[in-house]
């Protein structure tokens, strides 16, 4: 290869060097440009991280993380200032952790369910109360049995409720069940002692 066959090459070379680096950095300022516009749309309240959770293609896979969504939820709708609409949307998405037997019962349409979850939360923000993170039983301690050829479970939590002038506790115990289409979904729930909570190490 003589001297001008060498730099023809060299300097080809180099100028292949040079296009890389710069097709690099245009990638790489692309991906970083497409990354800042992806975050600038991601909801930053807790109103709109709950309302863009698609429980069709990601639902809670446990009924203990059921349950905590189910609190989760409930905080937003009582302790943040939501607006109207914003209120009927967030109920939407706790209907969607409901039994079909739970939501088929008469009293529990979303109308009445709106109407008496409106109610509620006047008087305890007027109460002055705000709901603090809940305690849930964990996965692996549930017993699971079988109810009308389902399996089922009993979640027990306890939830702290902070008032004007005093603090309160309760205890409540959740049936799950899980559908055929393999989603655990809450049957219902009661009110239980503290002494029936400690009982699987609920305080």
């Amino acid at each position: 290869m003589d001297k001008m066959t060498k730099k023809i090459v060299g300097a080809f070379a180099a100028i292949l060097v040079i296009a890389a680096l710069i097709l690099t950095g245009y990638f790489m300022m692309n991906k970083q440009a497409e990354k800042k516009a992806e975050e600038s749309v991601l909801p930053t309240t807790e109103v709109g991280k709950l309302l863009a959770k698609d429980l069709e293609t990601k639902y809670p896979e446990t009924p203990t993380e059921v349950v905590k969504l189910y609190w989760r939820i409930n905080r937003c709708i009582y302790n943040e200032d939501t607006s109207e609409k914003d209120m009927e949307a967030v109920l939407k998405q706790l209907r969607n952790l409901y039994d079909n037997e739970l939501l088929q019962d008469e009293k529990n349409t979303y109308e009445n369910m709106l109407k008496k979850l409106k109610d509620d939360k006047k008087k305890r923000v007027d109460a002055g109360q705000t709901f603090l993170p809940s305690v849930v039983q964990k996965n692996n301690a549930l017993e699971i049995v079988k109810m009308d050829g389902k399996d089922s479970t009993a979640v027990m939590t306890a939830t702290t409720i902070k008032g004007k002038e005093e603090t309160t506790k309760v205890y409540e115990r959740f049936v799950c069940r899980r559908g055929d289409d393999g989603k655990w979904k809450i049957l219902g729930w009661q009110q239980v002692t503290q002494a029936e909570a400690e009982k699987v190490d609920i305080e």
